[in-house]
């Protein structure tokens, strides 16, 4: 290992880098330090060529020196192969504070599947969950389990805590989307995505979203909202869920909370749901029309996730940013997405300007 003055442009980020966004603001900001202080921690990199290098921790760092007009750049030259690189630099941004909880648990889940762990991130929520009550009880873990026990180890964070990062990152893909739009003043504490995981159907963890946010529950209160609602019938939970349904919360943190809906209003709008679901039985074809969209986008941002882990062996060029639709050759993928998006949004213009449509 060594430290070494490398040019910028010699360097190449990591395809393995779970951040899916940089702030340019703080960016600039970090650039501004650079300027002012030089750069405090060098960079770590792995040789690739006879003269170029890969990151494995620091991208940010290395954006910023380019904004600050930097042409060489400190960095610890570290002797890996490509496989530990992979899980060391997932590990190493794991830590950073920066990262989303979403985030988190998709760099979790990358480590996983570099070790062959090949899972989605509600089913190795599950399975740690499942280990730590194993542990708790004094009952002995199969092998996989103890390979599981072992990588989680070797990430330096809590079982519990990789758990809540793998349930925020399973959440309705939509919810996610709503979400990351936001500023980061006005999102939801994340802790609440992870609740909501729990819910199993898609829909109705996208009504508890909007109920949450249309109530402006903490976390504590949307917590013992979702609860509240995991254990009603599943026509109740979505007459709790409808738009101008009053659920009073009573109690407070130290007392502890309870959650009440009327009764007589449930049952008002049951018998509404009902008629809707009439009137979708005759709206059956745009509906249908309006999921296959829907699904279709859910799609593509499935494929973009697990795309992350492929890149050209010769080049380095990511697969979520190169590969095509053969119809279209023009457009990537990320463009797909947006157009299946548009797509569903027409759909679901089409279904609510039908007379028959009623509003939820």
């Amino acid at each position: 290992m060594e430290i070494a003055e490398i040019e910028i442009k010699k360097i190449t980020p990591s395809p393995f880098q779970p951040r899916e966004t940089f702030d340019k603001e703080a960016l600039e900001e970090l650039a501004e330090s650079i300027n002012e202080f030089d750069l405090l921690n060098p960079i770590l990199v792995r040789k690739t060529g006879e003269d170029s290098y890969q990151i494995i921790a620091g991208e940010r760092r290395w954006r910023a020196a380019q904004f600050a007009g930097l042409k060489k750049i400190s960095a610890i030259i570290k002797d890996i192969d490509e496989d530990r690189q992979k899980i060391e630099s997932l590990i190493e941004n794991v830590h950073r504070r920066d990262l989303l909880m979403i985030e988190k648990g998709r760099g979790v889940l990358e480590i996983f599947r570099a070790y062959g762990f090949h899972l989605s991130p509600k089913n190795l929520a599950n399975l740690i969950n499942s280990i730590e009550r194993k542990k708790s009880k004094n009952i002995a873990l199969i092998p996989t389990e103890e390979q599981i026990e072992n990588i989680i180890k070797k990430i330096h964070v809590k079982p519990n805590t990789i758990r809540l990062w793998l349930e925020a990152a399973s959440v309705n893909p939509e919810i996610i989307e709503e979400e990351l739009k936001k500023p980061d003043d006005e999102r939801i504490p994340e802790r609440i995505l992870s609740r909501l995981s729990t819910i199993q159907d898609d829909e109705l963890q996208k009504k508890a979203y909007s109920k949450i946010i249309d109530l402006n529950l903490n976390k504590d209160e949307a917590s013992k909202f979702v609860s509240t609602i995991k254990k009603l019938p599943k026509e109740e939970q979505e007459a709790v869920l409808t738009k101008g349904v009053p659920v009073e919360i009573i109690g407070n943190k130290e007392t502890g909370f309870s959650i009440e809906v009327p009764k007589e209003k449930i049952e008002e709008v049951k018998k509404t749901i009902e008629v809707k679901k009439s009137a979708e039985v005759l709206l059956s074809p745009i509906k249908e029309e309006r999921q296959r969209h829907r699904k279709n986008v859910v799609a593509h941002q499935k494929l973009l996730e697990l795309l992350d882990d492929l890149f050209c062996p010769f080049t380095g060029q990511k697969a979520s940013t190169h590969l095509r639709w053969i119809s279209d050759p023009k457009k990537t993928l990320e463009e797909a997405l947006e157009q299946a998006k548009k797509n569903l949004e027409d759909a679901e213009k089409r279904e609510k300007a039908d007379p028959r449509f009623i509003e939820d």
